[in-house]
């Protein structure tokens, strides 16, 4: 009997602690009404309308950190977060780089949709949004229905994106007032690719991704209500007002909330582009340099076969995305005319042609010229400039070694014909 009695006891301890611990995760999950009191007279709290920005996260996707809106309703219970998200998987990355990837408007559980940022310990901070109750009802009916038009559905990273799209939301349903940003900060007096720089600063990586995809579109401004990103869309937020036709104006945010900490604070790795394509330049010309003294062919044949595979793969691909996708609205990408197939198409039709090696001198002087172009256009930046560097390296060694071994057989085969004379 005592013996059962235990067994009762401890089965009965841990499934209260089981339900305790289940209790408290639940418990943490929830996330506290932004108005939590009860309806005011002129029901102006019956809707709340929040903006919601994400610290950065460490994957490259979400290294400019999220924005979404949240919208409540503690009479309905009902607390949804309105996000602009894009497909997953493997078909949407595809999608993603010929500016195909849809996206729209998703409704997710206020609860179910922080899940994600307090597992990766990224801040959350809450904007309330100080819209009148039918703008707060008719950006809610707008989000339920995805408001997105067409033109905004394939997500563009700099243009259609969880930021941009959340303040379009709200600008469609300020219709009998005006938003007086009030001054735009000073980083909107950048052009598209300088603004760029200064959102992804602190990820090299990412800075040389969006330069090398960003083609012309880098030289140039595009509305700044397209060119938000979630840490400036705050600081804008902040200056601005609702201006009436009376010309009347309010606060455009009227409150600040953490809803959860800064755990993660993800930084970038010190393996910096400028870094691998520098120790690659220098380890090319060592190997360079190795040929001129000791003439292993092979080694350079090994060394040229994986660059011009590069300038080939990178080329057909700027190919495609500057010409047949909609990335970033862009025609023209400057870095076409570094990586592009022509010379692999060069190389295998004339290569057995004699002063086929003169050719070699000729992309030197144009990858030079490239090198020396680099203040003339935003786009053009230290990690390319260094790989292309690295191909002028490789091409000047080919001529001087093609010129030297065509000298080398004129020599011979003037011998061969002296010799053939005397006798």
């Amino acid at each position: 009997m005592a013996n059962t009695a235990l067994k009762i006891w401890i089965a009965t301890l841990v499934a209260g602690l089981m339900l305790a611990t289940g209790a408290a995760v639940h418990a943490q999950d929830k996330v506290p009404w932004t108005h939590p009191g009860p309806l005011l007279p002129d029901s102006s709290n019956f809707v709340t309308a929040s903006l919601l920005v994400a610290s950065p996260g460490e994957a490259i996707y979400s290294q400019l950190g999220h924005a979404a809106l949240r919208m409540e309703c503690p009479v309905h219970n009902l607390d949804y977060c309105f996000s602009f998200e894009e497909e997953a998987g493997m078909g949407g990355i595809m999608k993603f780089f010929v500016g195909r990837t849809d996206a729209h408007m998703m409704a997710v559980p206020t609860a179910e949709f922080l899940k994600g940022f307090r597992h990766d310990g990224r801040q959350v901070t809450q904007y309330e949004l100080n819209l009148t109750l039918h703008e707060k009802q008719e950006l809610w009916r707008l989000l339920d229905n995805d408001y997105v038009d067409e033109d905004m559905r394939h997500f563009n990273f700099l243009q259609n994106n969880c930021s941009s799209v959340s303040l379009m939301a709200i600008e469609n349903v300020v219709v009998d007032e005006t938003i007086d940003f009030n001054g735009w900060p000073e980083q909107f007096k950048l052009n598209n690719g300088a603004l760029m720089r200064n959102y992804v600063r602190k990820w090299p990586w990412l800075e040389f991704w969006s330069i090398f995809f960003g083609g012309s579109e880098t030289d140039v401004f595009w509305d700044n209500e397209q060119r938000m990103c979630p840490e400036i869309l705050p600081v804008v937020l902040k200056k601005a007002t609702l201006v009436d036709e009376k010309g009347s104006s309010r606060p455009f945010i009227i409150g600040e909330k953490q809803l959860m900490p800064l755990v993660n604070e993800f930084k970038a790795t010190s393996l910096t582009p400028t870094w691998v394509f520098g120790m690659m330049l220098l380890v090319v010309l060592l190997i360079t340099l190795t040929q001129l003294k000791w003439k292993l062919k092979w080694l350079g044949r090994v060394l040229d076969v994986l660059l011009m595979a590069l300038v080939t793969a990178a080329g057909l691909f700027l190919i495609y995305t500057s010409f047949v996708s909609g990335l970033f609205g862009t025609h023209w990408n400057w870095y076409l005319i570094v990586f592009n197939p022509l010379p692999l198409v060069i190389w295998l039709i004339w290569h057995k042609r004699k002063g086929f090696y003169k050719v070699y001198l000729l992309y030197t002087v144009v990858l030079i010229i490239f090198i020396m172009a680099t203040p003339l256009s935003e786009q053009l930046d230290l990690p390319h400039q260094l790989i292309t560097a690295t191909l002028a390296a490789r091409c000047l060694f080919n001529y001087i070694d093609g010129k030297r071994n065509a000298a080398i057989a004129s020599t011979t085969k003037t011998k061969k014909k002296t010799q053939k004379n005397k006798k």
